[in-house]
């Protein structure tokens, strides 16, 4: 690794669990973090969320915005609030929302200037069916078992490259793909890995890709249906370095693309969420340090030829990646204090 570890593995998730629950005109969110409220204490008051501009897919009402202070991110606003270093071990729990028991991977790419088009379905057909899903059987719950995935196929999008989008957009354009039946429709499993070419931002309420979060999963409904999607940024550019510290950008996208992925598989429903309590719809998560594989940022492996970030165990008490994986400890993070907009850790 290079002098830093992958801020973006938990980064990426970073808009995971803030962008998509961002209510419309809420564009202060990012400087108004509050710690999240653990359960059975008094939830700070929520502000009511603005309709949804029309043709866009409803977010939830609210969210909670300190769930970006579990990513990583700079602190420019309340510097001393540490996004991680709660005492003791991290322990995820499950809330009671909806996990993907057998993930089936739909690869969306912007156009066709996407990096990596004709080896990304490799790395997600192999990834889906090795041991990096094996021991997340941890994770099961009395009604849904945790199992290896699939990869179903990518459709390329014709969608010109504007400058800059935001979530919405995306939202958008899944829906209306999902529509005119150019990608399967989604399942109970299915998990949309979204995927953009250089130069092409991604704005989340002023916080933009590459300079607060690397890659983010979330969540929305249409209609009665919950669709599920993961999206990627270009990982060159501003995002090279900054989000992910091996030489290869190649695999730097994987680790990153793998951090979204496991983080869709156990807590899926989090663009559902609403308030600043744990609750369902959220599936499995820790309140002081995230999803799985926040708890693990930058953590890398090698598994069936590729590079993965590892994940966080509470049987083991480690991040893993397989379950003969020596694993690594979880190493406290602390707030970033430098000029780079991407929070970093040695």
């Amino acid at each position: 690794m290079s002098s830093f570890k992958n801020a973006a593995l938990s980064l990426a998730a970073a808009a995971s669990l803030a962008a998509p629950a961002l209510a419309a005109g809420d564009s202060d969110w990012a400087s108004s973090l509050q710690p999240l409220t653990a359960p059975g204490a008094s939830a700070p008051a929520t502000p009511p969320a603005a309709a949804a501009p029309d043709g866009r897919p409803a977010a939830a009402a609210s969210f909670d915005r300190r769930l970006m202070l579990r990513k990583g991110l700079t602190r420019r606003a309340n510097p001393d609030l540490s996004p991680f270093g709660a005492d003791g071990l991290p322990q995820l729990n499950y809330y009671g929302g909806p996990l993907l028991g057998s993930v089936k991977i739909q690869l969306v790419f912007w156009n066709r200037k996407v990096a990596y088009r004709n080896r990304l379905p490799g790395f997600y057909s192999t990834i889906t069916d090795s041991p990096y899903f094996d021991w997340l059987s941890e994770y099961n719950t009395p009604s849904i078992s945790i199992g290896r995935g699939s990869y179903l196929g990518a459709y390329q999008d014709s969608a010109p490259a504007p400058a800059k989008i935001e979530d919405a957009d995306i939202q958008t354009e899944l829906t209306k793909l999902i529509s005119s039946g150019a990608v399967p429709a989604p399942g109970a499993n299915t998990l949309y890995m979204v995927y953009f070419p250089p130069g092409m931002s991604i704005d989340m309420s002023g916080s933009g890709s590459c300079q607060v979060f690397c890659a983010y999963h979330s969540s929305f409904v249409n209609g009665s249906t919950e669709i599920n999607y993961g999206v990627i940024p270009d990982q060159g550019g501003a995002c090279a370095g900054g989000c992910g510290g091996d030489p290869s950008q190649f695999n730097n996208e994987t680790s990153v693309s793998s951090h979204e992925m496991i983080e869709a598989v156990t807590n899926p429903a989090v663009g559902l969420a609403t308030g600043n309590t744990p609750a369902a719809p959220l599936g499995w998560y820790d309140a002081a340090n995230g999803e799985i594989g926040d708890i693990c940022n930058a953590e890398q492996a090698q598994v069936s030829g590729y590079t993965v970030q590892r994940l966080w165990s509470n049987s083991r008490g480690l991040c893993v990646a397989t379950a003969s994986d020596p694993g690594a400890p979880f190493t406290p993070q602390a707030p970033q204090t430098g000029s780079s907009p991407i929070a970093k850790r040695p």
